[in-house]
């Protein structure tokens, strides 16, 4: 009996070992199906993507951007004293003529300097075209007279001198600029020359090649300096020029007059010459009235448009009171043309010319002809942007406008030239997504990298770039999810 319930206790005992041995072994079978097979299930969770090899090639560029029509030139109608506006003779879209009353000003005072610079500007320009009437006239004269071409010469240079006159504030600027520019550079010497005791080995290095570099460029700035005050001590300022043309016309004037008096010959044509040359005497001399009736001041004094133009803005009404710093009007002078501008890379600056003819991508059936005009360094970033400055010609164009160009078309070999679709931009500019490969016991694991890009030229299928980019790489160019850098990935099939 007791030998029966033993062997029962040993059989049970044997049965429940059983099933814990079967138990682990079904355990370790799952976990080692789960290991093997984690890989591939986790891979259908990640993000599909398509690449494309990071290679050389030709690309056919053409270089796009976009920008708003501008008139030629533009400039704010102000006042150099606090004054009401009485009346408001213009709104926004209308077409002026120069000298068209723009406001008429209450209880002008002492005169709006406004209106009177403008008219003076105008009596300068009066004198001008008095001045070249009378070189005209000259040559009639000047086989029977030698003062009278000893006159016309004089009057000829100083209209020479006039015309340079009037670069004299721009000059003067560039002056002011090469100086800061020098200024800064020597500081920059200074810095590094106090630097150079604190450095050795690879840093003394650096530092003598930053300290050669910076000395280069301030002995050439320096002398770019020294150039720009030597051409500005040799411009006259543009009141002596003025009071010089005055000079010489009054005196060429005065014996083209005398002699067509004494002359008898050709009475007809000496007459009409004197009549034209009277007649602009006369406006000469109206002008002057209007310019001192300006500098008296007195009720009613007014507002006039320097150039003829389209008005872009209106910025005060009938009542207000308008301050120096406040600029009336906006207009924008039509007689000079239009233009579009847009900021290129420089490396982008040389596929195109001047002359070249743009495409306009936004607008169809446009009678409008956009021209590469000029190419000028970017003031924003001068050391890596270049501008293109476009003509824009024909009756559609309006002010404001924007347009899409596309100009130039060269075909240029390039290091690394990726996909369109592979080019991504953000806050922080250009990229791409390289697809790195990382091994590990499982199989291979693929991870997204960031590599900033500059676009350098591209055509309607490839860009080519510089950066972060060495050619050989694997770029993403589509995807089934949103990517970012650091994120794992699948490639597609």
């Amino acid at each position: 009996m007791n030998e029966n319930k033993l062997d029962q206790n040993e059989l049970k005992q044997k049965q429940k070992k059983d099933r814990i041995k079967t138990i682990a072994i079904i355990f370790l079978a799952a976990m080692l199906v789960l290991t093997f097979f984690s890989n591939t299930i986790m891979n259908y969770s990640l993000p599909e993507v398509a690449t494309a090899y990071a290679q050389s090639g030709n690309v056919t560029s053409k270089v796009r951007g976009s920008g708003f029509v501008e008139a030629a030139e533009d400039y704010e109608v102000k006042v150099t004293e606090n004054h009401v506006v009485g009346s408001v003779k213009v709104k926004v879209g209308d077409t002026v003529e120069a000298d068209q009353v723009l406001f008429e000003l209450e209880g002008a005072g002492s005169g709006d300097e406004t209106a009177i610079k403008e008219a003076q500007e105008a009596l300068d320009t009066m004198e001008l075209d008095y001045s070249k009437a009378l070189l005209a006239a000259a040559p009639s004269y000047a086989l029977d007279n030698l003062e009278i071409k000893s006159a016309r010469e004089d009057l000829q240079e100083a209209i020479n001198n006039q015309s340079k006159a009037a670069g004299r504030a721009a000059l003067s600027e560039k002056v002011n600029a090469s100086q800061k520019k020098a200024d800064s550079l020597q500081a920059d010497v200074d810095a590094l020359q106090v630097q150079l005791d604190s450095v050795s080995g690879n840093s003394l290095k650096k530092v003598n090649k930053n300290l050669k570099e910076k000395k280069k460029a301030l002995a050439e700035e320096t002398a770019n300096l020294n150039a720009l005050k030597e051409e500005l001590d040799a411009t006259p300022t543009p009141e002596d020029a003025n009071a010089a043309v005055k000079e010489k016309q009054k005196t060429l004037d005065t014996l083209i007059l005398t002699l067509a008096d004494k002359k008898t010959e050709d009475k007809v044509t000496q007459g009409q010459t004197a009549l034209d040359l009277a007649a602009a005497k006369k406006k000469i001399e109206d002008q002057k009235k209007l310019l001192e009736e300006l500098k008296n001041g007195g009720e009613g004094a007014q507002v006039v448009a320097k150039n003829a133009g389209v008005v872009r803005a209106v910025n005060c009404i009938a009542g207000d009171t308008v301050t120096p710093d406040m600029a009336l009007a906006t207009i924008a002078v039509t007689g000079n043309g239009y233009s579009v501008s847009f900021s290129v890379t420089k490396e982008q600056s040389k596929l195109v010319k001047k002359g070249q003819t743009a495409e306009i991508l936004n607008l169809w059936g446009t009678d409008m002809v956009v021209t590469l005009q000029d190419i000028r360094p970017d003031l924003e970033n001068p050391n890596q942007n270049m501008m293109l400055i476009f003509q824009v010609q024909g009756e559609d164009v309006t002010v404001g406008q924007n347009l899409s160009l596309s100009v130039g078309e060269k075909t240029a070999p390039y290091e690394v030239v990726v996909p369109n679709s592979a080019i991504r931009e953000d806050n922080n500019g250009k990229f791409v997504l390289v697809v790195t490969v990382k091994s590990s016991p499982l199989g291979n694991r693929y991870v997204l990298s960031r590599a900033d890009v500059e676009v350098l030229a591209s055509d309607d299928k490839s860009s080519a770039v510089t950066g972060g980019l060495f050619g050989y790489e694997y770029v993403v160019t589509s995807s089934t999810k949103p990517l970012e850098s650091g994120m794992k990935v699948r490639l597609a099939e």
